[in-house]
């Protein structure tokens, strides 16, 4: 054989071997290499967004927050910014810009074989973000190549650049371009300019070294350079670059965007819909959440909540300083500048006291004073209550403190001279919680709902999860199954001494002002919230009666059989206590209060559709606690059946939980509670409009409430510790709860027309003698135009007025 033949035999063979080898390495590359044909039905995780009723954003659920956006909704501005910062040659290769593998190979020999400069497409990016690790080995580096040149063969140009775009992370826990758009510029994508579109696209290469928040300097170099290369590369000219390398982004100040009025709303929503749906779809399904909440009357709730807090907090009196600054080193727990935003709590360390001034430091170089004028309320709150005279009674140098200043006095503030300091507010974070539910009587719709002071302290849902005795605002409860059952707004209550002994143990209650008032109308009884008389009341229609209709009118948690029924004794929820009033102002029809609306997948999909409230109490107590002198354990006595008038529940139209006529009523004679001069809610006159509704004390002022509607609006208030403390001397429900009741209908009723109840067939007026319940022989302060069911009005003129007060002196001395 030729030496030629010889040569050509082994260079054959040496060919197939290399062929061979190089098939070998090539397929244990592609043996497992991952499918790409899932990009073809690209679903990432989504942001599932919650809104209000007017369709504002409110809050948000998600793994990754992302926004996903067509590429036709993103402006060829921004794409351009894009292709300029990581693939100028896009359109042109196939998945691999083999020069600049050639080009960065040599940068990075150069720099003694450290990566000081990339080659990866933007193919290759989205490999690397889909279906690839990000960890930097050669094999995985070959493995992208493979699969970049088999996506570029399976997709479009443009189909990759929509999975990029929506795919990469651009920090401050953005996913997509649409979501860093509004993260970092509170915008739409289509609304962004040549400066910000640079400042997105130089993130995705280091998010982080290059975050606007955290590293401003390399950002705005990092902005600089992306512009630079988009006018290198003709997609900006000289004029448009000068413009926009001047033009400074503003961004977004996160932590003021945060607007946590709702977040006990949003994790309402959140719990609801996870128990439904699952914690997965929740949170990576990009779900459209559409709630009843309104924003504007949710802030509203939430300020007049706080507000109302504070204001108890104050009348307790001041609690001391946070701790004391003893050291001889400079102070340096102020925290963080943002820390001072007005109406935000800022640490404080006190300088100096004097009798009228106190000067405080707010930062190292900024100071402020508190003046005795702002500090009336600072007294000790182990101390008697006075007004504060002298501030050296209550501060002392290096004492650490809180303070707040109104939005007028921040710019004062920060501009502050050393001889002429503002001045600065006492704080304290208040130790008592509150709640507010409020909803639409005709639809249920859920206006705002308030669980707590602060959802950052606790996420503790008062209104739902919160189970506390009511007091006196369960008696209304009692009153609407009376007039079902021959009473009528001018029947006459007995205000005596009940007195009750049962195996060694007597029960005694008394009223809160520790007086009997005799005989006195049904109306007026409730007014005044008179207690004994409630109870005789309740003896009288009986409490398996009352306890049935309860269940009727909503409440859903466990009630005792004892006349502590008729003083409320038993725990309920906020929930359950407003949906039952809600039912008087409906008309008897039960109200169920909703929160969500609908909720609908990425794609549109309708997934439920109105779902109701659902409160979720905590375990009750196996026996009610101490109420207005009711004993413990209850007694369970033998109670009389009341009138033996046939219950009409039978006859009721579906969804009715009383006649349209005895709601109207139950109405009527809550409207005396607000319009009586004694009555226990009669600030509320000052709202103008027709409200109805009670207040609610319990033992010593351990919880107070008020609930109420008007012909629109439902709302229920409450207000107490999460312990069992008391609240302080005085603080009743008309003292703690009735303010904020009040500031949030002010609110609720502000663009809704002034309307009275309706009146339902069957139902007639008479002016009656406030005394007797007669009718009155002419109008005067002592008459009254009360509504009866019709038959039942009175038909007798009321005598004089002297039988009644020797009758009414007599039962007060329970002869």
């Amino acid at each position: 054989m030729s030496s030629f033949r010889i040569l050509l035999v082994a260079v054959v063979v040496l060919g197939l071997a290399v062929g061979a080898a190089a098939t070998a390495f090539y397929l244990e590359f592609v043996r497992d290499l991952p499918s790409f044909e899932t990009l073809a039905d690209y679903r990432p995780s989504l942001t599932s967004t919650v809104f209000d009723r007017q369709g504002r954003p409110i809050g948000e659920f998600y793994e990754h927050r992302r926004q996903l956006t067509p590429l036709e909704d993103v402006p060829d501005l921004v794409i351009q910014a894009f292709l300029a910062a990581e693939d100028d040659t896009f359109y042109e290769h196939g998945g691999v810009d083999y020069r600049s593998i050639l080009r960065a190979a040599w940068a990075n020999l150069r720099a003694g074989g450290d990566t000081v400069q990339g080659a990866s497409t933007i193919t290759q990016q989205t490999v690397k973000q889909l279906l690839l690790s990000s960890e930097q080995t050669y094999t995985r580096k070959i493995r992208e190549l493979i699969l970049a040149r088999r996506i570029e063969q399976r997709f479009s140009k443009d189909e990759i650049l929509y999975l990029y775009l929506n795919q990469i992370y651009f920090g401050a826990g953005a996913y997509g371009v649409g979501e860093a758009a509004r993260t970092y510029f509170g915008k739409q994508i289509d609304e962004i300019d040549a400066s910000e579109a640079a400042m997105l696209a130089g993130l995705p290469k280091a998010p982080g070294r290059n975050s606007p928040y955290l590293n401003p300097e390399r950002a705005e170099q990092r902005r600089v350079y992306v512009l630079d290369r988009m006018r290198e590369e003709g997609f900006l000219s000289m004029a448009a670059h000068a413009t926009a390398v001047e033009l400074q982004p503003l961004l977004l100040d996160r932590e003021a965007e945060r607007d946590q009025a709702a977040s006990y709303v949003i994790e309402e929503v959140r719990r609801t819909l996870v128990t439904i749906l699952g914690n997965d779809a929740v949170l990576r399904g990009g779900l459209r959440i559409e709630t009843s909440i309104d924003l504007d009357l949710q802030r509203a709730a939430v300020t007049a909540v706080r507000g109302g807090l504070e204001a108890l907090d104050r009348r307790r009196g001041y609690r001391g300083p946070l701790r004391r600054f003893e050291g001889t080193d400079e102070f340096d727990g102020f925290g963080e500048p943002q820390e001072s935003a007005p109406g935000k709590p800022r640490v404080a360390l006190v300088l100096e006291v004097e009798t009228e001034r106190a000067r405080i430091a707010l930062a190292p170089d900024l100071n402020a004073e508190l003046r005795l004028e702002d500090l009336a309320w600072a007294r000790r709150e182990d101390s008697p209550r006075k007004e504060v005279k002298d501030l050296t009674k209550v501060f002392s140098a290096g004492d650490i403190i809180h303070v707040t200043y109104a939005a007028g006095d921040a710019e004062e503030t920060e501009n502050a001279e050393e001889d002429a300091p503002p001045h600065a507010l006492l704080a304290q974070h208040p130790e008592a919680q509150g709640a507010l539910l409020s909803f639409e009587v005709e639809t249920g719709d859920i206006l705002a709902m308030v669980g707590g002071y602060d959802f950052e302290d606790s996420e503790f849902n008062r209104t739902t999860q919160a189970t506390r005795q009511p007091g006196s605002a369960f008696k209304p409860i009692v009153y609407a199954a009376a007039l079902g059952r021959g009473y009528t707004p001018a029947s006459i209550l007995y205000d005596r001494p009940v007195v009750i002994e049962s195996e060694g143990f007597t029960w005694r209650p008394e009223n809160y002002g520790r007086k009997f008032l005799g005989p006195i109308l049904l109306g007026e009884a409730l007014a005044r919230s008179v207690n004994n008389a409630t109870i005789h009341l309740l003896r009288d229609v009986g409490i398996d009666h009352v306890m049935e209709f309860s269940r009727q009118l909503g409440i859903e948690g466990p009630l005792e059989r004892n006349l502590g029924l008729a003083l409320g004794s038993n725990p309920v929820t906020l929930l359950e206590i407003t949906r039952a009033y809600s039912v008087f102002a409906a008309g008897g029809r039960r109200v169920e209060p909703r929160l969500i609306h609908r909720v609908q997948d990425r794609d549109g999909q309708v997934l439920l559709e109105a779902l109701p409230l659902a409160g979720l109490p905590e375990e009750p107590a196996e026996e009610p606690t101490d109420i207005a002198e009711l004993p413990e354990p209850p007694i369970d006595i033998e109670l009389s059946e009341g009138y033996a008038m046939p219950p009409v529940d039978d006859e009721l139209p579906e969804g009715y939980a009383m006649p349209p006529q005895q709601a109207y009523l139950a109405s009527s004679v809550l409207r005396l509670v607000v319009e009586h001069p004694r009555g226990t809610g009669r600030r509320a006159r000052s709202l103008g409009h027709p409200v109805a509704g009670k207040t609610g004390t319990t033992n010593d002022q351990g919880d107070a409430w008020f609930v109420g509607f008007s012909p629109d609006v439902a709302t229920g208030v409450w207000v107490g510790f999460d312990e069992k403390r008391v609240l302080g001397r005085g603080e009743t429900g008309s003292r703690a709860a009735l303010p904020i009741w009040i500031e949030f209908m002010r609110a609720a009723l502000a663009n809704r027309p002034i309307r009275d109840f309706a009146v339902p067939d069957g139902i007639v007026f008479a002016r009656i003698d406030r005394k007797s319940g007669l009718l009155a022989a002419s109008a005067g302060e002592e008459t009254l135009f009360q509504a009866f069911a019709e038959g039942t009005e009175p038909t007798e003129q009321a005598e004089s007025a002297v039988t009644i007060s020797k009758e009414r002196r007599r039962l007060q001395q329970d002869l």
